[in-house]
């Protein structure tokens, strides 16, 4: 009986579903055209997928920031998308050619804009180096070395500023600088960086190039033919990881070597620790940035209103901190400006674009961690938010005021949650700690034979050497450094930690080199913080532990540590109707089955209560947004269009 009443209850429910939202049009489907910065490219390319079911369809093309802000000059896209504002003085980094040829002159605007800032990253210094067979994972550089790099001071592998920094010797191998050929954001934000830091050594290249310093920054990479230069971030990435780029070192957003799982640089920070550019080190970072408007009196009517300084950043001495990180944004169309709007865009356009932006700054900031990239903070949001205000046809819902309607989960109150969690960094991504380290006592030792990539989220743990050495848990840390552990006696490691920073269960993230069983001869991978038993073997990495980390070896790494009993040992498969046990094991390759109970399902009371809950459900889904529709509509003929 029960069960009937509950079959039409739905029916009723859908029925009336059905009556209600054939009075509530939906808006009109909308395709927006866009060009620009390939360093914010994975991340738009995700959110235009996201908005495609809400009749948005963005063809946006990750051209570079300087080809994005000159096709919006010319009126040919309704937004573009660019790291950097447009160009009041001209560039010299681009040398006296390129200016003959029209590149890197004045930019001078024809149409309203805004700049609508929508995520923050780290400019990461992807690399592709191997060592007798073995990927290199584990590389680390200080700023100076890094600069002296792409100023061609450095020009081989083996040299020994490098070998000082990293913590051993590596071969004779010529390095290659990969830089970009087009104009490029992410080449500004680098070349702002050199020069706010290594300024002499930056402009003396400068010099040596064409003649003149590169001024505040440039979009335009000074080339020699010892440098190779290529046109796109994800084509440098692409490169750089290929057969042809062995040797080679470039910079890009992080969210390239992330998505594939490839080892970038940690570099070393103010603070004197080495960092990655995960979500929370770049948001630390940015703590230091001045944003006008935010931390001045810039009005939100001024066209540089939420534009970045971010010198603070560079000198940023708190531990975590990634020093190169920074802001991108879009630059929209804007209706009550000196300058009138792009011809081509119209009010259906502004609906569309002003609701992308909304999905962007709200809903959309809870990806950016998981891309590479890292969330904006609510300051920001809610100045991205005042700026869709003044787009033509906006139909933004979010209230910039409050924003208790943007479902932003990246911040808790004012406060960034990536930044509120953010780990500290191990003892043994201090500068001076030894390559082969692990962490007794809170201090750096030597112990280990390499040092594996820290992960995205995890703590560190660091594994003894020698006959039967314990693995001791290490300190939280922005991605956790694991420590390899071998020896000629059977060294143990311990793994990646989980988010608290505790030694967990772990897995080495280097040396797989594995040894006789029960002899000792080469060191295995110690289990979960215990004593290494000679040869052993390690787990799975825990919660945000080596597995998601791009310094980490891959599945097929020949750095990785042979896998023997892990965690997936213990995992246990339940049954979804009963709650019972009935394997356990599984993914281990000794899968143990387990004798359940027959339990009797069909006619329990709890069927009518899941039936209910099912119409419950639907009621949510199809009954609520055309009501919801209903009274957006009524706002909007109240406001005269505007939210």
């Amino acid at each position: 009986m029960a069960r009937t009443a509950a079959m039409l209850l739905t029916l009723c429910l859908t029925a009336a579903a059905l009556l209600l939202g054939q009075a509530v049009p939906a808006f009109a489907a909308t395709t927006l055209n866009a060009d620009g910065s390939s360093w914010a490219g994975p991340a738009i390319d995700q959110w235009r997928n996201d908005v495609n079911p809400m009749g948005i369809k963005i063809n946006f093309s990750p051209s570079g920031s300087a080809a994005g802000r000159n096709q919006w000059a010319l009126g040919q896209n309704d937004f573009t998308a660019s790291d950097v504002p447009f160009r009041t003085q001209p560039d010299s980094g681009v040398g006296a050619g390129g200016h003959e040829n029209g590149s890197g002159n004045i930019e001078n605007p024809v149409y309203g804009y805004s700049y609508v800032p929508i995520t923050a990253g780290g400019t990461a210094f992807m690399y592709n180096l191997t060592v007798a067979g073995k990927q290199v994972r584990d590389l680390r550089l200080s700023p100076k070395t890094i600069v002296e790099i792409f100023t061609r001071k450095i020009t081989n592998w083996n040299d020994p500023r490098i070998t000082a920094d990293y913590g051993k010797a590596l071969p004779s191998i010529p390095m290659i600088p990969i830089v970009r050929s087009d104009g490029s954001g992410a080449t500004a934000q680098f070349t702002r960086w050199m020069q706010h830091t290594f300024q002499a050594e930056w402009e003396d290249y400068c010099r040596s190039i064409n003649n003149v310093p590169c001024g505040d920054y440039t979009e335009f990479f000074p080339k020699t033919a010892q440098t190779k230069a290529l046109n796109g971030s994800d084509v440098v990435a692409n490169y750089i990881m290929g057969s042809a780029g062995e040797g080679t070192i470039g910079y890009d957003e992080y969210a390239f070597a992330k998505g594939s799982n490839w080892p970038v640089v940690k570099v070393l920070n103010p603070g004197g620790f080495f960092t990655l550019p995960t979500a929370s080190n770049v948001a630390v970072a940015l703590t230091a940035a001045k944003i006008r408007g935010v931390d001045d009196n810039t009005s939100p009517s001024d066209p540089n209103f939420l534009q970045q300084n971010l010198d603070g950043v560079y000198v940023n001495n708190d531990p975590r901190s990634y020093p190169v990180s920074s802001y991108s944004y879009l630059i929209v169309p804007r209706k009550d400006a000196a300058l009138p709007p792009p011809p081509r865009f119209n009010d259906d356009k502004g609906s569309a674009l002003s609701r992308f932006i909304s999905y962007v700054l709200c809903a959309g900031q809870g990806k950016a961690d998981e891309l590479g990239y890292s969330p904006i903070p609510r300051n920001l949001v809610r100045g991205g938010i005042l700026q869709t205000q003044h787009v033509p046809g906006n139909a933004s819902t979010v209230d910039p005021n409050t924003l208790a309607n943007c479902p932003n989960p990246t911040f808790t109150g004012e406060e960034l949650t990536v930044l509120k969690n953010a780990p500290q960094p191990s003892p043994c991504d201090a500068k001076g700690a030894p390559l082969d380290c692990k962490v007794e006592n809170g201090k750096p030792v030597t112990g280990g034979t390499t040092s594996g990539g820290s992960g995205t989220t995890g703590g560190a743990a660091a594994g003894g050497s020698g006959s039967g050495g314990a693995a001791t848990g290490g300190a939280g840390a922005a991605g956790g450094a694991a420590t390899g552990g071998s020896g000629s006696t059977g060294g143990a490691t311990g793994g990646a930690a989980t988010t608290s920073g505790a030694g967990g269960t772990g897995k080495a993230t280097t040396t797989k080199t594995p040894g006789a069983t029960g002899t000792g001869t080469t060191g295995g991978a110690a289990t979960t913080g215990g004593a290494g038993s000679t040869g052993g073997t390690g787990g799975d990495a825990g919660t945000g532990g080596a597995a998601a980390d791009p310094n980490a070896p891959a599945a097929d790494d020949p750095n990785a540590a042979v896998d023997g009993t892990d965690d997936q040992a213990a995992e246990q498969v339940v049954d979804p109707q009963t709650g019972q046990v009935v394997a356990r094991g599984r993914g281990s390759g000794t899968t143990t089955e387990v004798t359940a109970d027959v339990v009797e399902v069909a006619g329990r009371p709890e069927d009518w209560t899941l039936s209910t809950l099912t119409a419950l459900e639907l009621l949510a889904v199809v009954v609520v947004p055309p009501l919801l529709g209903r009274r957006l509509l009524r706002r909007r003929s109240q406001t005269g269009g505007r939210s």
